[in-house]
């Protein structure tokens, strides 16, 4: 059904609105708060851009970890050209790109990638899983404590949480959370610790072949340390205090 008031807004205004976010005039705004026909309009236009878009988004689209690797620089030079035509193309890659970018510049003030300096190992400890009591399992059915998150580790007196999310752009986010239960060791204590992450399989290597980390952070004054756009794998992480090493091994990153 049409509204044939005069201050109605006509199909290519709706969207323009929808699509484009164009701004809609004063009266048509004060018409369509009053107007339930309009009011329909616009939510049956909204409807079906959401259903073209959950349709077609993402099916000719490259892949969210695609276009972070083009946004780091990882692509082979015909798949950077391939997404540079389609970027120009599709207005919504083009945002999440944007969106990437912006989030890489601002976690580039914490997270880095250097070269691994010379160190004295003092001590290494081997932080434990601890299992999740309160997870109920039946007879048969697979230890799922490794796989799920957050995760608890112990090494000592030192407690280590880890958390992993998502950002907008299907981006996987490492954060430990450093506590100790011992009253003379408070996050003061590790502040400004180094935090290297690797693959698993060079972090056997590291000390004898001088492999460079995958990604290197620090501990930060609330204790909380922070990996940005980790790609899928298994990693071991090694924390560096002034008397001792805690390696977390076997960290399985995995999307679904």
């Amino acid at each position: 059904m049409d509204c044939l008031h005069a201050m109605a807004p006509n199909d290519e205004e709706i969207l323009s609105f929808v699509l484009d976010e164009s701004p809609l005039s004063a009266s048509t705004r004060t018409h369509l708060d009053q107007c339930e026909i309009c009011q329909n309009r616009f939510a049956n236009f909204q409807q079906l851009h959401r259903t073209l878009l959950a349709q077609v988004y993402r099916r000719l689209c490259p892949s969210g970890m695609q276009l972070s690797m083009y946004c780091e620089g990882f692509l082979l030079p015909d798949d950077v050209r391939s997404i540079e035509v389609h970027l120009r193309e599709c207005p919504l890659c083009a945002a999440e790109v944007a969106d990437t970018r912006r989030f890489m510049e601002i976690a580039s003030l914490d997270t880095i990638v250097v070269p691994l300096s010379p160190r004295t190992v003092v001590r290494r400890v081997v932080a434990n899983l601890v299992r999740q009591q309160a997870q109920l399992m039946t007879r048969g059915e697979e230890d799922m404590t490794e796989r799920t998150w957050p995760r608890q580790y112990r090494a000592d007196s030192l407690d280590i949480s880890l958390h992993l999310s998502l950002s907008s752009s299907d981006n996987s986010i490492l954060r430990g959370i450093l506590t100790s239960d011992d009253n003379q060791e408070s996050i003061p204590a590790f502040v400004g610790a180094r935090a290297e992450l690797y693959p698993t399989t060079d972090a056997e290597k590291t000390e004898q072949e001088g492999m460079e980390p995958l990604y290197e952070t620090k501990v930060d004054d609330l204790g909380n340390m922070v990996f940005t756009f980790v790609p899928v794998g298994s990693y071991t992480l090694i924390l560096y205090f002034p008397e001792q090493e805690v390696v977390i091994e076997d960290i399985t990153i995995e999307h679904g």
